[in-house]
């Protein structure tokens, strides 16, 4: 195991949960006013049941000064609250060279992040900057939980890889075999959605011991049975399952908190059930 993924099953196993809980602040939806006790609340109420948190870049970048100011003192609490939790920068950046080395920066520094999520269309020079501390994990957005990721995901391209002949495969599958080549620290994950059980079985099987991000369980409708089978490696392990609006907007009340903590140990309580119908519980 690299120095990341050592923390991320330590994370896992202190809590008894694959749970990860997507911080993505909406005022439309906050029944507070400020972005950083809303978060603040939600971390307290769940820090127990979670493995790991994940704000959406997106939500506070769309606030301004403020919004950032937020996530902020947002990373700081969960640092305090929850030290051994992993936080996932989901920020979804892809480019090369010296801007790649940036946006590394960036998150792994300037922000602290434990791990972040990357688009990887520029390839291998997308990727590498990102991987260079075996300590900070990385997430590539490999099949989205969303039905446009058909539209270039499932493409079907040639791969020689596959055997003694090329062979058309989903563009998805080429991804998820060419980071498992790339990832020579042992620090490089894939993100799948739940939504796509298949896809997400036969990303598995391709990777069997790398991380999976796995969203969509939830407001999106994703399988969460499914999710836990197909996702987890074949310990139970090495799988974070995100809920971000199911979790976190649970109550519009006052009791937004408290709401939010009974979701993520139902969530967390479901997949320890399957992971224990299989064999694969916690010691």
């Amino acid at each position: 195991m690299s120095g990341f993924t050592e923390r991320l099953e330590q994370a896992a196993t202190a809590a008894k949960s694959l749970v990860c809980v997507g911080l993505d602040p909406d005022p439309a939806r906050m029944p507070v006013s400020s972005v950083s006790e809303f978060n603040r609340a939600i971390v307290d109420a769940t820090a127990g049941l979670v493995c790991a948190y994940k704000p959406n870049l997106a939500f506070y970048e769309a606030l301004g000064l403020p919004g950032l100011e937020d996530l902020q003192k947002t990373i700081a609490h969960i640092r305090d609250a929850a030290p051994g939790v992993i936080i996932i920068g989901d920020a979804k950046r892809g480019d090369i060279g010296l801007s790649a080395q940036a946006y590394a920066k960036a998150m792994f520094q300037a922000w602290g992040f434990d791990a972040i999520t990357i688009n990887a269309w520029g390839g291998q020079d997308t990727v590498t900057p990102f991987l260079e501390d075996e300590s900070k994990g990385v997430f590539v957005w490999c099949r989205g939980s969303n039905p446009g990721s058909a539209d270039f995901q499932d493409a079907k391209v040639l791969d020689e890889r596959e055997g003694f002949e090329p062979v058309f495969v989903p563009l998805y599958r080429t991804m998820a075999l060419s980071c498992r080549e790339w990832d020579t620290k042992g620090n490089l994950g894939l993100v799948v959605g739940a939504t796509v059980p298949e896809q997400l079985r036969e990303v598995r099987a391709a990777c069997p011991d790398m991380p999976l991000l796995i969203p969509g369980v939830g407001a999106q409708g994703g399988d969460l049975e499914a999710a836990v089978r197909q996702g987890a490696d074949s310990r139970g392990r090495a799988a974070l399952i995100n809920s971000s609006r199911g979790i976190i907007y649970a109550s519009s009340g006052a009791d937004f908190a408290q709401a939010a903590a009974r979701e993520a140990d139902k969530l967390r309580t479901s997949i320890n059930e399957v992971l224990e119908a299989d064999g694969k519980g916690w010691p």
